[in-house]
């Protein structure tokens, strides 16, 4: 890494920590409501579906990182989405081992920082600013292996992703690892321009956006299971979820791409 390509991962790292401070100010308290009120506005969100604290929501980031309420969210049979969020995209992970996402091709070896040849097929969900964003788990999973990857913090937004090469290995990300009825799987949380954190529900040792970040692994000897519908962990702000599979679940879905899906929703 050139030092004018640390600066600027450093500047963005920095200005994401920044906003993930603000976000949780909760003085002065009418700025912070109106603030909430316009978002919800601007975004068409439907406060109902949400839990909301009694006294409401004291910061923007309690309402960002807002609870949806289990009935606006059935979970379905089979694979579910484990987001509110757009199918970006799917496929087959080719012989080379990469993953091929809105015409841009990622090295699976390089995304995950380690060798997992197993895998066959990916899927890709995009969260916007107005999606909600807890993750849970798509399927019943019994996970082995935690890894926080440190990195940079770009924009994962579409135009972005076309211009900037290998932008979901370059930036920061946390991989879970484990398998299924649906065989071996890599989960993994992409982290974005002002996320100020990533943070998994189950583990609080995978920390994001931190200073003097280093690679991590979290290996449990008996498997943490999460059931399906389980909350997996949160953005505080937007992000992308990937999907990797040892077969080709994901060669094939229901909806196509750009598709809205809702958490629970079978896809596949």
């Amino acid at each position: 890494m050139s030092k004018l390509e640390y600066d600027k991962r450093s500047y963005r790292n920095t200005i994401s920590r920044i906003a993930g401070r603000i976000a949780n100010y909760s003085r002065p308290a009418i700025i912070v409501r109106l603030y909430i009120k316009l978002y919800a506005k601007f975004y068409s969100i439907n406060i109902n579906e949400f839990e909301i604290p009694k006294d409401g929501y004291k910061t923007f980031n309690s309402f960002f990182t807002r609870i949806v309420k289990s009935e606006f969210r059935p979970i379905e049979s089979g694979i579910v989405s484990p987001v509110d969020g757009l199918i970006y995209d799917h496929g087959v992970i080719d012989k080379d081992r990469h993953i091929y996402v809105k015409h841009k091709f990622f090295s699976v070896t390089e995304l995950l920082k380690r060798q997992y040849n197993k895998l066959e097929s990916f899927v890709v969900f995009y969260l916007s600013p107005a999606h909600y964003h807890r993750v849970h788990a798509p399927f019943d999973m019994r996970i082995t292996d935690v890894s926080y990857i440190p990195g940079n913090l770009r924009s994962v937004r579409e135009s972005i992703v076309l211009k900037t090469e290998e932008l979901y290995c370059r930036n920061e990300r946390i991989v879970l690892y484990g398998d299924s009825q649906y065989g071996k799987f890599a989960f993994i949380f992409i982290g974005a321009f002002v996320v100020g954190k990533i943070k998994l529900s189950f583990e609080d040792k995978a920390a994001s956006n931190i200073r003097k970040a280093c690679y991590n692994v979290i290996t449990y000897d008996i498997p943490h299971l999460i059931n399906k519908g389980q909350e997996l962990g949160f953005f505080e702000m937007g992000s992308s979820v990937i999907i990797l599979s040892e077969n080709d679940t994901y060669e094939k879905l229901k909806f196509s791409i750009s598709s809205e899906l809702k958490l629970g929703k079978n896809f596949v």
